[in-house]
């Protein structure tokens, strides 16, 4: 980790060091940490206030587990034989030292976010230029204020550059990340209904996604979904240099031809900026097409050839719960879709059920879409009625609201003797014995609180592979 003055990292947080009597010289730290369980000899604890605990109960254990600086908003925490940084708000100097600690690295910055996609567009850029630079990326989920910072400070002086997820929910969000973040490059992957109810409208999420080019350099880059109508609005809004891409032939990167290999992934022949990318992608459903555009985008303008970034393509693996396919006994396959939702992803993730080639019948398992508010009955009735026009054998609901799905589908005509619905998991489990059979290939999908992934564990014990 790089190393910075402690007199300089107090200056950079609005900090005053505690205890400087003790310091002989500077301080040598290793890492930076919110978890006093995982603190390591010579880190820098940063105790941060959460809804059902305080870090600051914990700063005499990270200390005794090897911590030589601990941040603190009480300096009466700081014992009289330990150097502490006393700091009015430590989340907010969590997030001013990983901004100054950023600006140390003349490196290129990519921010993406999105209401669909994200996590995979950043995979798929990381995967793609990674066949050229050493990248740093957002790992997991740390794409929020906390998270972020932390994935900053794993920086070191060995990569070309970071790739950053931004997430949000509310507004204001994504300006505090854009500022931390200060990008060079910014993609937008779509706008969607995730999270409308906290701003009533796709109006509300555009503007609230546009925070992420609060803190663009002056010279950075956009890269928009050219399909996405909000986006389109976007562009036509704003004075940074702009490319789109989509599957519209206007965009400044298009899908010229693209195959369905099923099972093996998705071909594609991609066209822009007087070039062509014959792409191919270990990942399922045409969909996807959409997050690897952004990673030529930026592997065009960072002066990677062709066969680099097409090698780079074919890198990319599924993260976590997100398209991938588990094979279980008696010819049992599994696509574990079950990180998030919305209608755009229940969309896709129907269409790539119907369009797979399977030996028996095809599943879909929808639970609960979050965050949705007063949208929200619509809105799975939505998912229903699309559910009904699609080639799938099986439609089982799991949840509250997913009533709606059952209900909608049957009105457009699903027959009622493929569909079923549960209140809950449990319920569902309790009958799980009764409803699959060799050869199924099911996929699950539904908001992250739904947890649905322990349906899939309950299978795994079913049909051992």
């Amino acid at each position: 980790m790089k190393q910075i003055q402690l007199e300089v990292i107090a200056q950079k947080i609005n900090g005053n060091i505690i205890n400087r009597h003790l310091l002989i010289n500077d301080i040598i730290y290793n890492d930076i940490s919110i978890d006093s369980r995982t603190i390591g000899v010579n880190d820098i604890f940063i105790p941060i206030k959460g809804e059902n605990f305080d870090g600051h109960d914990f700063i005499d254990i990270a200390y005794k587990n090897g911590a030589c600086i601990c941040f603190t908003e009480d300096e009466a925490l700081i014992p009289s034989n330990k150097v502490g940084i006393f700091v009015e708000d430590t989340g907010q100097a969590l997030k001013d030292f990983a901004k100054h600690y950023l600006s140390l690295f003349n490196i290129p910055v990519i921010a993406v976010t999105g209401s669909v996609g994200k996590t995979s567009c950043k995979e798929m850029i990381s995967s793609v230029l990674s066949a050229k630079y050493l990248v740093h990326k957002t790992s997991g989920n740390f794409n929020n204020e906390i998270g972020l910072p932390l994935t900053i400070f794993k920086l070191n002086e060995e990569h070309d550059l970071i790739v950053l997820e931004m997430g949000m929910n509310h507004y204001g969000e994504l300006h505090r990340l854009s500022e931390i973040a200060s990008p060079d490059i910014a993609v937008i992957t779509n706008i969607g209904e995730a999270h409308i109810e906290y701003f009533g409208s796709k109006d509300g999420i555009l503007k609230a996604k546009s925070e992420i080019l609060d803190f663009l350099k002056k010279d950075g880059l956009v890269i928009l979904n050219g399909d996405d109508p909000y986006l389109r609005k976007l562009q036509n809004r704003i004075s940074f240099k702009t490319l789109t891409f989509g599957f519209q032939k206007n965009n400044d990167l298009c899908v010229a031809e693209h195959s369905d290999l099923g099972w093996d992934g998705i071909q594609a022949r991609i066209n822009g900026f007087n070039k062509e990318f014959n792409i191919k992608v270990d990942t399922l459903g045409k969909h996807m097409l959409y997050n690897i555009l952004p990673a030529i985008i930026i592997g065009n303008y960072l002066d990677m050839t062709i066969s680099q970034i097409e090698r780079g393509a074919l890198k990319y693996k599924p993260s976590k719960m997100r398209m991938n396919k588990l094979i279980l006994g008696e010819g049992i396959v599994v696509i574990n879709d079950a990180y998030n939702a919305s209608i755009d992803s229940m969309e896709s993730a129907l269409e790539t059920l119907s369009t797979l080639s399977t030996r028996g019948r095809k599943i879909a398992i929808l639970g609960d879409m979050f965050e949705l508010g007063e949208h929200s009955e619509t809105a799975h009735r939505k998912v229903g009625e699309i559910a009904s026009n699609k080639e799938i054998d099986i439609l089982i609901c799991v949840g509250n609201d997913a009533k709606y799905i059952y209900e909608s589908a049957n009105y457009y005509g699903l027959d009622k003797n493929k569909t079923m619905h549960f209140k809950d998991k449990k319920d569902l489990i309790d009958n799980i014995s009764n409803i699959f059979m060799k050869n199924d290939t099911i996929i699950i999908k539904g908001s992250r609180g739904m947890h649905l992934e322990i349906i899939i564990e309950t299978l795994q014990k079913m049909f051992p592979s």
